[in-house]
């Protein structure tokens, strides 16, 4: 009767450990983006996302020397398609193929209007399943007309390499804090040198999936 048991206990630690691996597999099947919820229906690559500016927020375009000129934008829209979503953790790549920044206005009344066009497009953008889930878009940069009371109308062009910020999965949120644009060749001498972006998207929602749920990074 000892000796069954023994072998029965043997019997049962050996399935144990056959089945442990294949229970650890299924857990890891997730992907870096998800919609619904953070390990839900993995997104699909060739999916197409979508965002605007998290509600009550806006756009601040400032400038970082010289005199101090702002932006405030009340409305800008984000949409790209995911070219890459490998299992977390690891990165997501997404292709940036169109923005919009409407609703723009300065902090001063020398400046009558202005309207910001996104130029370049697309741009790489990726996201990584790990701590603080950094995100990195490439090269963005955008054309700015500015009309005002004593010049008349001024192009302003700027740029960045890259710009880093974060993701998070409380309202599935895209948030970056002033990440520096450098002004480019065709821009008139009176736009500032440099201009600092902060701005927070979200929810991001999946365009190609029925009822367009929030994705979540894992």
């Amino acid at each position: 009767m000892r000796k069954s048991l023994l072998l029965a206990a043997t019997a049962a630690a050996s399935a144990m450990l056959v089945l442990a691996p294949t229970a650890s597999a299924f857990a890891a099947t997730h992907d870096v983006l998800t919609t619904v919820k953070v390990g839900g229906p993995n997104v699909k690559v060739k999916d197409v996302l979508r965002t605007g500016l998290k509600a009550k927020t806006v756009l601040v375009f400032a400038s970082v020397s010289g005199t101090p000129i702002s932006l405030k934008c009340t409305a800008s829209t984000i949409t790209g398609k995911v070219t890459a979503n490998p299992a977390a953790p690891g990165t997501a790549v997404e292709s940036l193929t169109g923005e919009t920044v409407t609703g723009c206005k300065a902090n001063t009344t020398l400046v009558k209007s202005v309207t910001v066009t996104a130029t370049k497009l697309p741009y790489k953008a990726t996201i990584r399943g790990v701590k603080g889930f950094p995100v990195t878009v490439i090269g963005p940069s955008a054309t700015l007309k500015i009309v005002t009371t004593v010049i008349g109308t001024i192009t302003c062009k700027y740029a960045a390499v890259k710009i880093s910020g974060k993701a998070s999965n409380a309202g599935s949120l895209i948030s970056f804090s002033k990440q520096v644009f450098n002004r480019q060749a065709g821009s008139n001498g009176n736009c500032p040198t440099k201009g600092a972006l902060t701005v927070t998207y979200g929810p991001v929602v999946d365009l190609s999936v029925k009822g367009h749920p929030h994705v979540f990074v894992n």
